[in-house]
């Protein structure tokens, strides 16, 4: 699966900060920020479209249970971002759900890193988690259909939703990664799914 800018960003930010090197000057951290946030939503728009493109709707009856991935590494709040920033390098993945007491309390991604704990100057290696950790994250449950999982993807311009049960437990994630690859020998999909990748597109 294609890595996004942000997996490509997080070897060369992590080498750095672990070899201890001096921090890039001002000028180009604050053009790296600026350039992530405006490519993110095209990013995920063009995706969805691609992926979409020129298929008829008949997977309307099935559920995220059918296509989420449900190994799914987690994190703790109390972990530094150097710690979380190894996370998704050694395990190829982008987001990490924050665990507290068993519970999804939050998630971190690897444009939160980037765009948000580089830009401000954090040290990864005393920065935890849960001051970066986007709290209250947007998810979905195991039976929610696939048509409204990518209204909430394409409305939130987001790429990567945890599924939670009633208890508010994680149980996987479904991202347009796990549809594409789960959904690959399907004869159809969402019909609607076009058309909600352009209104992000549009939004960017």
């Amino acid at each position: 699966m294609a890595r996004t800018v942000y997996e490509e960003m997080l070897p060369r930010w992590l080498s750095t900060r672990e070899s201890a090197k001096p921090p890039p000057q001002k000028s180009a951290v604050a053009r790296w920020p600026l350039l992530a946030t405006l490519a993110a939503p095209v990013f995920t728009g063009l995706a969805t479209a691609w992926f979409f493109r020129g298929r008829r709707p008949a997977l309307w009856s099935k559920k995220v249970r059918d296509v989420m991935v449900d190994e799914v590494v987690t994190i703790a709040p109390s972990a530094t971002l150097a710690d979380a920033a190894r996370q998704m390098r050694d395990h190829n993945v982008g987001i990490l759900p924050v665990i507290v007491a068993g519970e999804l309390a939050g998630v971190i991604t690897d444009r939160d890193l980037v765009v948000r704990a580089l830009a401000e100057g954090a040290d990864p290696t005393l920065t935890v988690v849960g001051e970066f950790a986007s709290g209250a994250p947007i998810s979905v449950r195991p039976d929610t259909g696939l048509a409204e999982t990518m209204e909430i993807m394409g409305e939130c311009q987001v790429g990567r939703l945890p599924v939670v049960d009633h208890d508010n437990r994680l149980v996987g994630i479904v991202t347009l990664g796990s549809l594409a690859l789960r959904s690959r020998q399907e004869a159809e999909t969402l019909h609607a799914a076009q058309a909600v990748s352009q209104r992000s597109a549009r939004a960017a």
